[in-house]
């Protein structure tokens, strides 16, 4: 590749002769919503073999965006620091999560944060979370036991909870089922907006707002709460961020806790379901996985659970595999910039096409097919498997997922009774918001113990 002839974005960059936007397909407005909402990974697939692996999607009066499957270009397009860069890829949440949360924030402000954000959500404070996790699961199967329901309900209740464990430490029973009712209440309506109880946009933004209310008051006085009584022992988000110097404001620590909560489990739940999926489907990898569980022994540390290696390479199959997150959060060009012979306007948006990349035939051979050696077979480069996105805007929750996933996967495959209704092969992800998600057809129930139901 060449070298950028202005390799930072700068206003006042000329346009070289000739060079434009990679080429790519002009949509109406009608025609992007309908390809987003009912074929979006057919058509990304679709317009990767015929412009290649950048090109630019037009769509109505949008600003035309650039999807990036190239590993090199990924590499000098995101990888490298470009905080300054605005990021475009959470317009779906900011009514959700505030416009002083972490995705909005570029330059010396993001990276503050980010740093501070990071103890409760690396190291020793992620791997102190084992037993939380396990608890979480018992409390849900011994809720399914006898029932029957859609898998990723199951995947959601478990990952949300633990992150309100991650959010605010132990909270009283009735007091963490009303934030976990709240954020379920909040996702539905952002989700599945057709269950919204009438008045059109409008309605169905004044609901959301009406329960975003009442998490931001929830947060508020548990903000409260922290400082009034200060708890050395404390290992939560919300004690960290509220007692820390210096403090962010309660607006601020109001939008990282509503981030968190909003986005900080949804992949996770989703790579947990297509997993499951899966192992289903594929006998001899869920037995593999059995016979490496079980050569920890019944009472093995969730630390060794989560290094095993088959177990994690099933991990990551699962979150390339099923495009979970389909792209990473979108950059938008401050200023003009010329490139590889291309000429990006100010206001263009980049973005990495994770999807795609994860389907590339010369980094997965066969993608379309499950397989989990793949990770034992090589070290995978980080502009060729991005489940948590790209450089500087990289999710910091990844160690948690990372950390949560495996330890989830081994104790729901080995529970004894657990069944999925509807694990037919062929099964396609759909679109849930931003992300892509495992559908309702695909149902989980748990025999009674005993006889009993």
């Amino acid at each position: 590749m060449t070298t950028p002839s202005c390799p930072e974005p700068a206003s006042r960059c000329p346009r070289p002769r000739g060079a434009t936007l990679p080429d790519g397909p002009r949509l109406t407005a009608a025609e992007l919503h309908r390809m987003e909402n009912e074929r979006q990974l057919a058509a990304w697939e679709a317009y990767a073999r015929a412009y290649g692996s950048i090109f630019t999607l037009y769509g109505g009066d949008a600003p035309p965006r650039v999807y990036v499957s190239d590993p090199a270009a990924i590499r000098r397009l995101f990888i490298s620091d470009r905080t300054a860069w605005g990021a475009r890829g959470t317009r779906y949440f900011r009514p959700v999560i505030g416009a002083q949360a972490l995705p909005y924030l570029t330059g010396d402000a993001h990276r503050a944060i980010r740093l501070l954000l990071a103890p409760p959500l690396h190291g020793d404070r992620v791997r102190a979370l084992g037993p939380a996790v396990d608890e979480i699961i018992t409390t849900e199967l011994d809720e399914l036991r006898g029932h029957r329901r859609p898998l990723i309900k199951l995947a959601h209740d478990i990952t949300l909870r633990l992150i309100v464990r991650v959010a605010f430490g132990a909270l009283p029973h009735q007091r963490e089922q009303h934030c976990v009712r709240l954020l379920i209440d909040i996702m539905d309506l952002m989700y599945e907006p057709a269950a919204a109880s009438g008045g059109g946009p409008d309605g169905l933004l004044r609901q959301i707002d009406g329960l975003v209310q009442q998490v931001q008051a929830f947060v508020g006085q548990e903000v409260t709460a922290a400082r009034g009584s200060p708890d050395q022992h404390r290992r939560d988000l919300i004690h960290h961020l509220a007692t820390g110097e210096p403090a962010p404001t309660d607006e601020q620590i109001r939008g990282h806790l509503m981030t968190l909560l909003i986005a900080g489990h949804d992949t996770t739940a989703s790579a947990l379901a297509w997993a499951l999926y899966q192992l289903e489907l594929h006998p001899g990898i869920r037995r593999r996985v059995h016979t490496e569980l079980d050569g920890l022994g019944a009472d093995a540390a969730p630390a060794a659970i989560v290094k095993l290696p088959y177990l994690k390479a099933v991990c990551a199959e699962a979150l390339r595999h099923g495009s979970v997150v389909p792209a990473g959060l979108a950059r938008v060009v401050p200023g003009a910039f010329e490139w590889n012979g291309h000429f990006f306007p100010a206001g263009t948006e980049l973005v990495p096409a994770i999807h795609l990349v994860h389907r590339r035939p010369d980094l997965y051979p066969d993608p379309e097919r499950f397989d989990p050696e793949r990770f034992l077979r090589r070290k995978v480069s980080g502009s060729h498997y991005l489940p948590f996105g790209t450089g500087t805007r990289r999710c910091p929750g990844a160690e948690l997922a990372e950390f949560e996933l495996p330890l989830a996967l081994a104790r729901l495959t080995r529970t004894p009774g657990l069944l999925l209704t509807g694990a037919a092969p062929g099964l396609r992800t759909v679109k849930n918001g931003p992300t892509m998600t495992i559908p309702h057809s695909l149902l989980v129930s748990l025999a009674p113990q005993d006889g009993r139901p």
